[in-house]
């Protein structure tokens, strides 16, 4: 009757399976119309804000492309402090609540921002090079509403995925194979709100006004504040349970205490009874330096009280927290290697974009412009018609031949998304050697020559941005999951900086690469430098994917490793 993972409903009481959670209660709700509306919002920033920097702030390309990816960025990265809010202080539910409240301060001032004249510099001829910039004050009220929306966004994002899967059972056969089509729909409804943004939002703020676009974001952000406050009986809650940060740490201090002591015939340490809704992990040989903070010495027990003994953490851990450590530091190895996948994506938003902005945009023979920043919709497409098709035709099938519950293991889909991946940037180069010489016989290429491209980068995403997720969500301990959750997210973060690393890399050892005319400098370059790279990142991938062994879901069992 209740679910074995160890929530409760919204009155503390255990969650009753039939009530709570599941697709027909909380999910739809929570996967389609929550995370659609954040999504709506995010697009509706990121799609655009080359251009808004651009044409509105004055800025030069570079520099915007670094202030955008240096934005997602802190988005992303900021998933980290949520998860710590969300797991040691506040709980999921409100940590998410907080977060969009954080939301509307941002968005309502960027919103001002953007429709007050003397917050934003004055108007200027679209080929001139040389416009008054943003002075101080309007970078400052502009850059704050950018960067409150960052960390409101990244910190619920954490939140919001660890909340979502927290409403289904593991243990439950029904609810188990549910929780991974969660993940596929979820990045399915992400898409969603993406291809809105990328073609209304976008078109009302190349057209109409970008403050009308950014309004229309704080309604659509109150539509979605409503619909989660509705929705409040039919979830599953967790309560917070201490940061993991601060678990892991005294793991490492009691191993370390204990460096000297050898296992000989001393005890390794486990409690008697666990908390309910915990579960016990049995002791595995990996990383075994670590297994001496469960050795129980003389001085790590406390005197007895009242027929009890207690122990300080920092000096005694029990088995199942080491090896709840154990399990983080397996995965630190994948999340190395897959950063650099997640600088491929920034480029949708900001190289990809400025070709499409020298390119004739014309819908045929009309006079209809498509906004080169609406090409998103095609990468949006992509994973929207990807995803399903994935999960209810390709798994099945395939799951006949690998007798894999998945299919594909999660991080061979995320390797065929990295080398899908080095095919979109080589799609990207030759497109750009043709868009010059086309040029170049005073000719403009038309803009739907960017769809290959985009299509490719939309499919690598729905491949390994889910899988990537799913990983770090799966692979953690049971009360390490919004940190999971938050270590996905902070890949991508991580990834949105090292492509502004690179950006200013390129600028400084080869300035003629990236320049503010794009038919005077060589992206065709700057991607195959890309592609080269995401080669050398899938050499290193591949070994360490068929290093990784992985957790399995029932918490008694042995670990199985990848073929």
């Amino acid at each position: 009757l209740y679910a074995q993972n160890g929530t409760l409903d919204f009155k503390g009481r255990p969650a009753l399976k039939k009530k709570t959670g599941r697709w027909p209660g909380a999910i739809p709700m929570l996967g389609e119309v929550i995370q659609m509306s954040a999504t709506v919002i995010f697009f509706g920033i990121v799609s655009n804000l080359v251009t808004y920097l651009t044409t509105v702030m004055h800025q030069g390309v570079a520099r915007s492309a670094r202030d955008l990816t240096n934005w997602q960025g802190t988005l992303f990265v900021s998933s980290v402090l949520g998860a710590f809010l969300s797991d040691t202080y506040w709980g999921r539910y409100k940590t998410l609540l907080y977060s969009f409240l954080l939301y509307c301060v941002g968005l309502s001032c960027l919103t001002i921002s953007a429709s007050v004249r003397s917050l934003r510099p004055p108007s200027c001829p679209a080929r001139n090079y040389t416009c008054q910039p943003a002075s101080t004050a309007q970078n400052a009220l502009f850059f704050f509403s950018l960067y409150a929306i960052a960390f409101a966004g990244g910190s619920s994002t954490a939140s919001f995925m660890s909340f979502g899967a927290d409403q289904f059972d593991e243990s439950d056969d029904v609810e188990r194979p549910q929780k991974y089509s969660f993940f596929n729909f979820l990045l399915c409804a992400i898409h969603v709100g993406g291809l809105i943004s990328v073609t209304v939002l976008v078109y009302i703020e190349d057209n109409v006004g970008f403050s009308w676009g950014f309004g229309i974001l704080v309604i659509v952000l109150s539509i979605a504040l409503v619909v989660f406050l509705i929705q409040m009986p039919r979830y599953r809650y967790r309560r917070p349970d201490g940061s993991p940060l601060t678990k892991i740490a005294q793991v490492l201090v009691s191993a370390f205490r204990k460096r000297r002591n050898r296992f000989g015939a001393l005890e390794l340490y486990e409690e008697k009874s666990i908390a309910k809704g915990k579960r016990h992990i049995p002791h595995t040989d990996e990383f075994l330096f670590l297994d001496k903070a469960a050795l129980k010495l003389d001085g790590d027990m406390d005197m007895e009280v009242e027929s009890t003994t207690k122990t300080s953490p920092w000096k005694l851990s029990t088995v199942t927290r080491v090896e709840e450590v154990k399990l983080v530091i397996r995965m630190l190895p994948v999340w190395f290697a897959t950063l650099w996948f997640t600088t491929a994506p920034t480029q949708s938003a900001t190289f990809f974009l400025r070709q499409g902005m020298a390119m004739d945009n014309r819908l045929g023979s009309t006079s209809f412009k498509i906004p080169p920043a609406s090409m998103l919709l095609f990468s949006n497409i992509t994973v929207v018609l990807f995803l399903p098709f994935y999960d209810r035709i390709l798994v099945p099938a395939m799951r006949k031949i690998s007798k894999n519950e998945r299919g594909i293991t999660l991080l061979q889909r995320t390797g065929l998304g990295i080398f899908v991946t080095v095919i979109a940037l080589v799609t990207a180069a030759l497109v750009e050697i043709k868009r010059k010489d086309e040029n170049s016989s005073s000719r403009k290429l038309g803009i739907f020559w960017l769809l290959p491209q985009y299509a490719l980068l939309g499919m690598a995403e729905g491949l390994a941005n889910t899988s990537m997720l799913e990983f770090f969500h799966e692979q953690s301990p049971d009360t390490f999951h919004s940190l999971g959750i938050s270590l996905g997210l902070a890949n991508l973060g991580v990834g949105s900086f090292m492509s502004s690393v690179l950006i200013t890399c390129v600028g400084r050892a080869a300035p003629s690469w990236l320049q503010n005319d794009v038919n005077a400098g060589h992206l065709d370059r700057y991607y195959w430098l890309m592609a080269g790279l995401s080669v050398a990142n899938l050499a290193i991938y591949v070994p360490l994917a068929r290093w990784y062994s992985y957790k399995s879901p029932d918490p008694y069992a042995e670990t199985t490793q990848e073929p």
